[in-house]
């Protein structure tokens, strides 16, 4: 046999021996620990990594700030709990922990500790800087109460002088009845409060800037939340599920409401939108079923994917004009749509969709000044054989006329080609006539435009006609200058009457002469659409 064959496995089995053997570097007090990189601090550690009889002896862990090796009296400052130190441990029953703990490696407290265990700290601000690798490093995640130099956690209080609320901090903290912040933290991370189903009220009075995803989430009694001016950013999922929450104002700073931020806030009644809010995310107030009242921002610009779907008691979608986009299923279910007639639902200058069912042979003629078309809104309507698009239009939704297979016309009253910018990078631009084929339809643009639609997205057509007029050509010279904004602004200062211009003087067909037609036709002269978008 040859012996010198074994020699690399015997090595290789005496050094995995080794590791086994050194899964900590020396014992104090009960609690394992590994001498860190830098030789002065240390982590508490495992004695048998995920094993349920970890510690099984102990009841009460207290971890110190500083720990002496037996072996040699060196001294160490305890600043880390390691990666499952004490994962599904179910005897103890009291943990302390030091003000010198920076860190809490993943799930370093696992989960199953028993219900009746409880965590002991004396410095706040040492506790909200800790900085766990995720929820199950908390021991808190095990809905355990907080008890501060030995008294329980219960209206919590977080003072100036405090600099960070870090992730996962509160998480499932289950002593937590009320919550005061009164420290300019840049930002509330995500999940800090996740799960803290004792907590009613919520009141955040320093100059928070941010508060992230699911900071509130699944605090499933909290009535009341109030936020400061300073806030600008609400992350994801903020207040999910949050089913006691009655009513929300939102600080004047903040752009947009996030997606899933108000998810199943099933008392969630009344909802006061920020001025500068432009985007409502997708599923942001989905199931709200008692959500009566929301404002809509004049800037608002979006409103995402299922957005209101299953809000049973919304009556209005008043969306203002600076709303082009709206993503699919956004107002399913609302009183709202389910009020609408049958024929085209209009949700403010967006055209829905088509409720009830579509005559055969159906010339769609959507209503003059909406500028956008809503995603899906007329999916699969095999009946529609012809299109008008008043010349106002801006946004057509993904797949808003996707496999409408007989459709067979489409006039664009638009002077330039519209394009779906969400869709076009995502899907392709022409996912808004996916499933028609349109080489066997014509499309018909306004006099002089032939030339913009041919070198575009829109050549897929089998034929592209002029018709009409162009748009803003007031003095009907087949062309849009100077010439048509003195005709408009004659009318309205009554020098002269609609009846002396051949072209169309009322640019914008809202039945009046007025500021904005001027302001239409000097767009249109710019280069740009009527409508500042």
């Amino acid at each position: 046999m040859n012996t010198n064959c074994l020699k690399p496995f015997l090595l290789m089995a005496f050094a995995c021996m080794s590791i086994i053997a050194t899964a900590y570097d020396f014992m104090a007090d009960g609690l394992a620990y590994l001498v860190n990189d830098d030789g002065m601090t240390a982590t508490v550690t495992y004695l048998e990594r995920r094993n349920a009889a970890n510690y099984s002896d102990l009841t009460t862990v207290v971890i110190p700030s500083q720990v002496t090796n037996p072996a040699d009296g060196k001294l160490y400052t305890v600043t880390t709990i390691g990666e499952s130190a004490f994962y599904s441990n179910k005897t103890i029953t009291s943990i302390t922990v030091p003000p010198t703990i920076t860190r809490m490696e993943k799930d370093a407290f696992g989960t199953s500790m028993p219900s009746k265990t409880v965590v002991h700290i004396s410095d706040l601000a040492s506790w909200c800087a800790i900085d766990f690798e995720n929820a199950g490093a908390n021991p808190l995640y095990n809905m355990i109460p907080l008890y501060l130099n030995g008294e329980m956690v219960t209206d919590l209080v977080i003072p100036k002088g405090i600099n960070k609320i870090n992730r996962f901090a509160f998480i499932r903290c289950k002593s937590i009845t009320s919550l005061t912040i009164e420290a300019d933290v840049p930002a509330i991370e995500s999940e800090a409060f996740r799960q803290c189903t004792g907590l009613t009220h919520a009141d955040i009075v320093g100059n928070v800037v941010t508060i992230d995803s699911s900071a509130f989430q699944l605090c499933s009694k909290l009535e009341s939340i109030s936020l400061p001016a300073s806030v600008d950013t609400l992350g994801p999922s903020i207040f999910a599920s949050c089913t006691s929450l009655t009513s929300f104002d939102c600080p004047p700073q903040v752009r947009t409401i996030t997606r899933n931020a108000f998810r199943g806030c099933t008392q969630l009644a009344t909802v006061t939108l920020g001025p500068k809010v432009e985007i409502i995310g997708s599923t942001a107030f989905s199931q709200c079923k008692n959500l009566t009242s929301i404002n809509y921002p004049q800037g608002l610009r979006a409103i995402g994917s299922n957005a209101f779907n299953g809000c049973t008691l919304l009556a209005s979608a008043d969306l203002p004009i600076s709303c082009s986009d709206v993503r699919h299923n956004a107002f399913l279910g609302t009183k709202w749509l389910n009020d609408q007639p049958d024929g085209v639902a209009y949700a403010g200058y967006v055209a829905y969709a088509f409720k009830g069912t579509m005559p055969d042979a159906y010339h769609l003629q959507l209503r003059d000044s909406i500028v956008g078309i809503a995603q899906y809104a007329f999916y699969n309507q095999k009946s529609l054989e012809k299109v008008t698009l008043p010349f106002t239009m801006f946004d057509l939704g993904g797949w808003s006329f996707s496999n409408c297979s007989n459709l067979k016309e489409v006039h664009c009253k638009m002077k330039a080609p519209r394009y779906t910018a969400s869709q076009y990078n995502l899907y392709g631009g022409w996912a808004v006539f996916l499933g028609v084929n349109l080489s066997e339809a014509k499309l018909y643009v306004p006099v002089g435009c032939k030339n913009a639609y041919a070198t575009s997205v829109w050549n897929q057509f089998g034929e592209i006609i002029e018709e009409g007029f162009i748009v803003g050509d007031a003095t009907g010279d087949n062309k849009v200058d100077v010439e048509d904004v003195n005709a408009i602004i004659n009318v309205i200062l009554k020098a002269a009457s609609p009846e002396e211009y051949i072209g169309k003087v009322d640019v914008n067909s809202d039945g009046k002469v007025d500021v904005e037609d001027v302001n239409g036709v000097i767009n249109l002269i710019l280069g740009l659409s009527f409508f500042n978008e």
